[in-house]
């Protein structure tokens, strides 16, 4: 595992992710189908959409590179207004990218991914020519030629066989193994068990050695509970986090969601791993009464109350001590995690953002959108000059947290230097996620469902709201009827 840059100050939508500001999506600073129309109808909607910013010129393609050899793309991923400091220093590093490339301009937005509306943009034209999503959707936008294959220009790229063949493997098409995107190294993450540390003492438990399995995490919970009064663990329900969690409690038991059957993907949470997941959270909530009676649960819910001492341990990504401590109030020596519990499976859920180029890009705005993804995204997790030159530029803002880890994204000894380089601004106690980084270096990195993940996890956020509110639910019975919704869902996106 490596540091992460920062911490992002608050959680933005889709409220269940941990990624940079910068990597827009499900993201935070951490260290967030298709429209068919006729030919007339698509060409009038791309000019409407075109004037509505000022000229075609500013569409998302920008434009396409004249015989003077200049070429401009527009790029998601500049914070917010709400972000001021963070915003300035994204603008630096573009006015900094086309000194260094005079003939690239760059046109920065602050749209991020919004699953009801970004297909329309991207079929209409008006999607920024860099796009950022998170690691639910690369998958669908590659099956529906929405995004440009960047396998001949990523390959000139002399670090490319150092990058992390996990990270790569989202955005690559498994049938021609093209490469269609970068997963952003700055806010991935992999799941893991946030506690605080805290409630840990003064229930008898080592802050130090936070639970490994799911069984040492039922024991921890209820000492918590019987101990202090608080919540021992936590679960969220809502806005499809319950099937997120689910999710890698199953990878950690050895199960998956989906299986390949023939040429496509069919459910495949009905079985043993999932099952006996949800049974422990029933067994947690009914038999020893260590997760509180509310259990219709956003992240943020979750995360506001963990700030304010009430909850002892719940699953999240190490950075989501963003939110909780910048937004929440809470306590950063409170704060520790640890490598998600297993339970034979000995796995672990990655998550984060990709960066892609949308397959209306020109051939040269290509060329100069891989040129910038390399540059903002790349560069600072394999070049320690670029990794202490943006630390530096942000350690002069204490509440931007420094030193939150984050997975590894190059060799070991390239990041070994960039460690060594970032140790000066690091402000966050790295002992408190040694656990963390410790534990997960043993485990498998397995991505989200290939197909349709959010689909997947709506439908199984109210399987794990009944087996937390209804004594007598069957959670075989709850799988069985969220299979049967899913199959469809999966049908239709492949």
């Amino acid at each position: 595992m490596e540091h992460d840059m920062k911490a992002h100050r608050t959680a933005s939508a889709p409220e269940r992710r941990h990624d940079d500001s910068r990597v827009s999506s499900h993201s935070r600073d951490g260290e967030g189908e298709l429209m068919h129309r006729s030919s007339f109808a698509r060409a009038f909607g791309l000019v409407m959409a075109c004037a509505l910013v000022g000229s075609v010129a500013a569409c998302s393609s920008g434009s396409g590179g004249g015989s003077d050899g200049k070429v401009s793309i527009t790029v998601q991923g500049m914070p917010p207004k709400s972000d001021p400091a963070s915003r300035k220093a994204f603008l630096d590093r573009v006015a900094a990218f086309e000194k260094a490339n005079p003939k690239i301009t760059i046109k920065p937005t602050d749209a991020t991914w919004d699953a009801q509306t970004f297909t329309a943009k991207l079929a209409g034209g008006s999607a920024e020519t860099v796009i950022t999503a998170p690691l639910t959707e690369p998958q669908g936008l590659i099956a529906r030629r929405q995004v440009k294959d960047l396998t001949a220009d990523l390959k000139a790229w002399p670090q490319y066989n150092e990058y992390n063949s996990k990270l790569l493997a989202p955005t690559k098409d498994a049938a021609t193994g093209k490469v269609y995107g970068l997963t952003a190294p700055i806010g991935t993450y992999s799941m893991g068990l946030v506690y605080n540390r805290a409630l840990f003492a003064k229930a008898g438990l080592d802050p130090d050695k936070p639970p490994t399995t799911w069984e040492e995490v039922r024991q921890a919970a209820k000492a918590i509970h019987d101990k202090t009064g608080q919540v021992g663990y936590a679960e969220t329900t809502t806005n499809n986090t319950g099937g997120w969690h689910l999710t890698s409690y199953t990878y950690s038991r050895g199960g998956t969601m989906e299986k390949r059957q023939g040429d496509k993907y069919v459910p495949a949470f009905t079985g043993k791993a999932t099952t006996d997941a949800l049974q422990l959270l029933h067994d947690m909530r009914f038999v020893d009464n260590s997760m509180g009676s509310n259990q219709l649960q956003s992240q943020m819910d979750v995360q506001r109350r963990f700030a304010a001492g009430q909850i002892g341990m719940y699953t999240d990504g190490p950075n989501a001590v963003g939110p909780i401590v910048q937004q929440y109030g809470g306590r950063l020596k409170d704060f520790g995690a640890g490598a998600l519990p297993q339970d034979g499976g000995n796995a672990t859920q990655l998550g984060g953002s990709v960066v892609m180029v949308t397959a209306r890009a020109t051939a040269a705005q290509t060329s100069a959108a891989v040129k910038w993804i390399l540059a903002e995204y790349l560069k600072p997790a394999y070049d320690p000059k670029e990794a202490a030159k943006r630390d530096k530029m942000t350690s002069a803002d204490p509440k931007i947290l420094i030193g939150v880890p984050r997975v590894a994204s190059f060799s070991e000894q390239a990041q070994q230097k960039v460690n060594a380089a970032r140790k000066p601004y690091v402000n966050v106690p790295l002992g408190n996620f040694q656990p963390y980084v410790d534990g997960n270096a043993e485990l498998k990195l397995l991505t989200e469902p290939p197909v349709a993940a959010q689909k997947v996890y709506a439908a199984l956020d109210p399987v794990v709201q009944a087996v937390l509110t209804k004594k007598n639910a069957d959670p075989a019975a709850l799988l069985d009827k969220a299979a049967q919704q899913v199959s469809s869902d999966l049908e239709r996106g492949q």
